[in-house]
């Protein structure tokens, strides 16, 4: 599997969740955490590459919804902002936003998305085809080539639903209602260290990855703290999980989230993961009965990547979809991801190319956390 540039060890902290990748609460406010992308009459702050045609026409970013309006867009990295009535068009269709006055953001030619073997910023390879390595690029390449779109969404689009939770929380919910601490322990992969998120990445907005994300929501909404355990180290797979499980419970924990599959998807077997996942969730009921939990199915990896099937993300989406029950909640990233690119490039969410989210990516992980706590 994908070895990252940037190891990420092992992490146990408490603060207030605010405070996490500085995040003040009219900022925190802005990211609309709970508003979902896939909701709602406006979509906030949506990312995409400008890819350039290479062909003399103007470049072009992909919406996921079809807009009516276009409220603003903005270098993600804050670098510079457009003027939505002067800068950018979006086409008949709704769905492509082109840009026409000059700026300073980079594009993205097709020709980059091809390497030849061992060139800068590639990792093998291309799905059929060894000769032919993806375009890699970790820290905040993908950042300073993104720009971020609001707007408002066109009428009677009849999307199809977004089923992205499944199963309830009721301890959690009634702990938030009543303003007490709350314990919340996250076992994961590089993807729940925050890597490619601007914070991790050291560029601007300095946005956390999910986990501080939602942490922070959940300060900002309850008046109570969110104490953060936070053992997900970059690499890890769910047996990972299951072997550093005595850890992840040294403390009493009210609620735990269990996002692996990434680094699982390449094994093809989903019953391999179904009891290796099984193994975690029983040692956590043996050592915290009354904890809930929350599993999270990973983003869509590049499906033109070798380690990333696509076909086999559903799949293990199901494998944790089975384990719904008292107390055990899905957050089905997978669904979201997977409606998201109806309409977009994979690369317009990715962080690095291949299996991170970026900052709009790691949001949308935390806008389908949320649904599970609503205020």
């Amino acid at each position: 599997m994908l070895k990252v540039t940037v190891v990420v060890g092992l992490s146990m902290l408490w603060f207030p969740a605010s405070a996490f990748a500085g995040i003040p609460g009219a900022e925190l406010e802005a990211m609309h955490l709970r508003a979902p992308a896939w909701e709602g009459e406006t979509v906030y702050w949506e990312s995409s590459i400008l890819l350039d045609a290479e062909d003399g026409q103007p470049p072009r970013a992909r919406l996921a919804r079809k807009a009516a309006e276009v409220l603003a867009v903005r270098a993600a990295n804050r670098a510079v902002d457009l003027d939505p009535a002067r800068d950018v068009r979006v086409d008949g269709t709704g769905l492509t936003l082109t840009v026409s006055a000059p700026h300073s953001i980079p594009l993205v030619g097709k020709s980059e998305l091809y390497k030849e073997p061992n060139a800068p910023q590639s990792y093998r390879h291309r799905v059929g085809n060894e000769n032919q390595w993806l375009l890699y690029a970790p820290g905040h390449w993908f950042h300073d080539h993104n720009i971020e779109i609001s707007y408002r969404v066109a009428p009677n689009q009849n999307d199809p639903r977004v089923v992205s939770v499944q199963g309830e929380l009721p301890r959690t919910r009634k702990k938030l209602a009543a303003g007490e601490p709350l314990r919340l322990a996250v076992s994961g992969d590089s993807i729940s260290t925050g890597l490619d998120a601007s914070h991790t990445a050291n560029a601007k907005p300095d946005q956390g990855g999910y986990v501080e994300l939602l942490a922070a929501q959940l300060e900002h909404d309850f008046a109570g703290k969110v104490q953060v355990t936070n053992r997900s180290v970059a690499g890890w797979s769910v047996a990972n999980g299951v072997e550093d499980a005595d850890k992840l419970l040294e403390l009493d924990q009210d609620l735990i989230i269990i996002a692996y599959g990434m680094n699982d998807v390449g094994r093809r077997d989903p019953q391999w993961f179904h009891d290796r996942l099984g193994e975690l969730i029983q040692k956590i009921r043996t050592c915290c009965p009354v904890a809930e939990i929350i599993l999270v199915s990973p983003m869509l990896g590049n499906a033109e990547w070798i380690h990333t099937p696509p076909e086999i993300f559903p799949k293990y989406r199901d494998v944790m979809q089975s384990f719904v029950g008292p107390g055990i909640a899905l957050a089905d990233v997978t669904e979201v991801w997977t409606w998201m690119t109806r309409h977009k490039h994979f690369l317009d969410l990715t962080g690095n190319g291949l299996n991170h989210p970026n900052d709009f990516g790691h949001r949308l992980y935390a806008q389908c956390i949320l649904q599970l706590l609503p205020r």
